[in-house]
């Protein structure tokens, strides 16, 4: 079954971590289980071990339709990247009843650490099985509802990276300066 890519884009957001040194980032991002413990909701993520899990998603509204997708992915410190690789292996889009089969989603992103921020990058696309009951429909609407889609979930990656990514980095970055500090003290 053929598939034709509906919409892909990409998103880019910092993460302003004031007092983040590049050295302490990069070791938290170097662990991808605390580093995707930071990004999402710990209770909805399975750890499957070699830097794999498995996480569902808080479901979210597309038309009528109550879409909860359910991602297999893979996260990796890359030192040719310079930061964490998120790779998705497989999803699985529930509540689209019959056509939930003929649209694949694919995402890619990178955890980048820099001096006092985290750059943030994804790109992602929306495929649609040309055999699909929705081929019927014409392409711009189509497209709309992908770009739609992917709207959201930059949205929520957004939210994400700016809120309990940089509160944990924050933490992280405190418990750092707190330890050499001390460690600086008994010396």
């Amino acid at each position: 079954m053929p598939f034709v890519c509906l919409a892909e884009a990409s998103h880019h957001c910092t993460v302003a971590l004031p007092g983040g040194e590049r050295a302490v980032l990069r070791r938290f991002l170097q662990r991808p289980k605390r580093s995707m413990a930071a990004l999402l909701t710990r209770q909805r993520m399975d750890c499957k071990g070699d830097g794999r899990f498995l996480y569902a998603s808080r479901p979210f509204q597309i038309l009528r339709f109550e879409i909860k997708p359910e991602v297999t992915f893979a996260a990796q410190w890359s030192d040719q990247a310079e930061g964490l690789e998120i790779a998705f292996e497989d999803c699985r889009i529930h509540g689209l009843g019959a056509i939930q089969n003929a649209i694949r989603f694919e995402c890619m992103a990178l955890l980048a650490p820099k001096e006092e921020c985290v750059e943030a990058q994804a790109q992602a696309a929306i495929w649609l099985s040309s055999d699909s009951p929705l081929a019927a429909l014409p392409f711009g609407l189509r497209r709309r509802l992908a770009e739609q889609a992917l709207q959201l979930v930059f949205a929520r990656l957004e939210r994400r990276c700016q809120g309990g990514l940089r509160r944990t980095l924050l933490d992280w970055i405190e418990e750092e300066t707190s330890r050499r500090t001390n460690q600086g003290i008994e010396s």
